[in-house]
């Protein structure tokens, strides 16, 4: 063995460097390094580079879209949203192949591959337009009612996104299909069953998913809900255009300029008809799915027939069942009868605008007779007027934050909209019914919570005015008279506030919520049995501020066309506040416009003819006045012509 002290001598023995310290900038590591791009020919065969940028090969794309990896899946999709959005990709000549991949992982196992198909779909019709879409639609409707009874839950829940995007982007486009669309509504939350020779429907339950049945019923009627608004603004659209159509055209004749005229005026008519209520049939039976047989009328009954009773029992479902004990809802509770009366509501309008078409009542008249005092008994209980539960500050803030959300969409806390939607529901159900005066008590309190609610509009948080509208009109002027003197108790001062609520302003303008009451209120003024009902001294106020709203920047023609009716009918009130304000209205003659008028000068003959009808007691040097007037602050020569015209007769 080597001994220590050899060991040290041997240590001492070895050279040793000296220590030195590096210069300061050279003890650092460097990092940089160079390298070359790898490329193989086959991927230049298949990219191409623009501007630096790698362009979208819509071949491998979609053959990546049909890969076994979800990865891969999931990669295709971004890359084709990325380039879509850059517009660095030309989508013609690929149109089928790519919607038909898109739409074909809408029914993927895996969640997040399905939400970025939806994401890809959307990105697809933002960038084509609708006539490019029309071809293929059916193929993306397909994939969608395939995803709607899908035997996976989660496939199914996720089909309401897919229906979003395309509610959003192409929403004709889901009406023309709807007759194969709307029928899965009723399959994702009843069963059919069958009792002797009658079909009806019962609700599902959901057992062992993460969100509850109440809250699945509630999506899905919310998409079956936007599905009959849909349809309700088609058909009203269709409606309007066929009434445009018909009207006789005015030509005004110009002796200075070259007149034309057609010795046959073509009506045109859309070159895709579409039968709106085809889609109101459910899959009942073993009937064809593109079969559409019978009338509309028959349709739409149907249809009612099996949701009517779906619609009673989500709601009986979710309702305080103590109705004197306890008169606050849940927000479950209140979105679902949120939902459930605003599907009712569209399924009115469409029964409106069907009869419109018809000419006939039969279909309303067999909904009321059938349906009324189901509707009264299980929505208009004793929990009248409904309201939810206030907010718990102590919560802490996210879920504090979530529940004045909840909160939001399903009425907010003195549910404003279900009540007033309860209100339009009602007297719809009862106008013209025979058992009228066995629900005396419930219009009771439905009229005393509109007077309340009309009382104290500028506190009261309400966001949608056309609901409180709707529900006026059919109860102050719609319904019959036998209805009105029954309650004539309650509908006096329900017609004060409203009118005292317009002459203070508090219906808002930007909405239209304004002229939509004006022309309410003077289409009772005009209709003489009404106002002797309601009394000739109601409405005096109301007619001497008339003439005031044109003094100001801007009217409606059709606020004008309904002054021009009571100088028509001689009505003495008005005809003397219109006298009053003439030197005013000569003034602002010039600067207002006339809003729906065909031309401006068209717009203020209707103002100028309003002057033809008044009594003109003038003095010659009162006219004198009237004249100089009209020169100094009119610079239109036809319109100061044609004022001293109507003046002079």
């Amino acid at each position: 063995m080597v001994s220590h002290k050899k060991k040290l001598r041997s240590e001492k023995a070895k050279v040793k460097l000296k220590a030195t310290k590096l210069p300061k900038g050279l003890n650092v590591t460097k990092t940089e390094f160079k390298v070359r791009k790898i490329t193989i020919r086959e991927q230049l065969k298949e990219s191409q580079f623009a501007d630096g940028e790698r362009q979208l090969n819509l071949k491998e794309t979609i053959s990546r879209l049909k890969h076994h990896s979800s990865n891969m899946r999931a990669e295709a999709l971004r890359n084709l949203r990325e380039a879509i959005t850059a517009g660095r990709v030309n989508l013609t000549g690929y149109m089928h192949s790519l919607l038909q991949s898109v739409s074909a992982i809408s029914l993927d196992i895996d969640r997040e591959t399905r939400r970025d198909s939806f994401k890809a779909l959307k990105c697809l019709l933002t960038a084509l337009k609708t006539d490019e879409v029309v071809p293929f639609f059916h193929i993306i409707s397909s994939y969608l009612r395939c995803a709607m009874t899908h035997i996976q839950p989660a496939i199914q829940e996720d089909s309401l996104l897919m229906l979003d995007v395309l509610m959003e982007h192409v929403p004709q486009l889901v009406v023309t299909h709807s007759v194969k669309i709307i029928r899965n509504f009723l399959e994702m939350i009843s069963r059919a069953r069958k009792e002797g020779d009658h079909t009806s429907r019962t609700l599902t339950v959901r057992l062992g998913e993460k969100q509850t049945t109440i809250k699945w019923r509630t999506k899905v009627l919310e998409r079956l809900r936007q599905m009959l608004a849909t349809l309700v603004e088609n058909k009203r659209a269709n409606n309007t255009r066929k009434i445009v159509n018909s009207f006789t055209k005015n030509v005004t004749f110009n002796p200075n300029a070259p007149q034309h005229f057609n010795v046959k005026r073509k009506f045109l008519t859309p070159p895709n008809e579409i039968d709106l209520l085809a889609a109101l049939r459910p899959s009942l039976g073993v009937k064809s799915a593109d079969a559409i047989e019978g009338s509309e009328e028959e349709r739409l009954r149907e249809y009612v027939i099996h949701l009517l009773p779906l619609l009673v029992e989500s709601w009986i479902e979710v309702r305080p069942q103590d109705q004197k004990m306890s008169t606050t809802l849940t927000s479950e509770a209140a979105q679902t009868l949120k939902v459930a009366l605003e599907i009712l509501q569209n399924i009115w309008m469409l029964i409106e605008l069907q009869e419109e078409n018809e000419s006939n009542h039969q279909l309303s008249a067999w909904f009321q007779e059938q349906y009324a005092e189901t509707f009264a008994g299980s929505f208009l209980t004793d929990g009248f007027p409904y309201q939810q539960s206030e907010t718990d500050p102590e919560l802490n803030k996210k879920s504090y934050k979530k529940h004045l959300k909840l909160l939001s969409d399903s009425g907010g806390q003195l549910c404003l909209e279900q009540n007033i939607c309860l209100a339009y529901l009602m007297c719809q159900f009862y106008k013209s019914h025979s058992s009228i005066h066995a629900q005396v008590e419930r219009f009771t309190a439905l009229f005393k919570y509109l007077e309340e609610v009309v009382s104290n509009l500028s506190t009261h948080p309400l966001q949608n005015h056309q609901a409180l509208i709707k529900a006026l009109r059919i109860s102050l002027f719609e319904n019959d008279i036998k209805f009105l003197q029954l309650h004539k108790d309650l509908m006096l001062p329900l017609l004060n506030n409203t009118m005292e609520a317009f002459l203070r302003n508090n219906f808002p303008t930007k909405t239209n919520s304004e002229t939509e009451v004006l022309t309410l209120i003077c289409d009772i003024v005009q209709t003489p049995q009404l106002r002797q009902h309601y009394g000739e001294d109601t409405f005096v106020r109301f007619l001497e501020y008339l003439p005031q709203l044109l003094l100001k920047q801007s009217v409606q023609v059709s606020t004008i066309i309904a002054m021009s009716t009571l100088a028509k009918q001689k009505n003495s009130t008005f005809l003397h506040a219109l006298e009053s304000k003439i030197e005013a209205v000569i003034e602002n003659l010039q600067k207002i416009q006339v809003s729906g008028a065909p031309n401006a000068f068209e717009g203020k003959k209707h103002i100028m003819n309003l002057f033809y009808w008044t009594e003109r007691k003038f003095t010659s040097d009162y006219k004198e006045l009237l004249h100089q007037n009209i020169d100094k602050h009119i610079t239109d020569k036809r319109i100061v012509n044609y004022f001293k015209y109507i003046l002079s007769e």
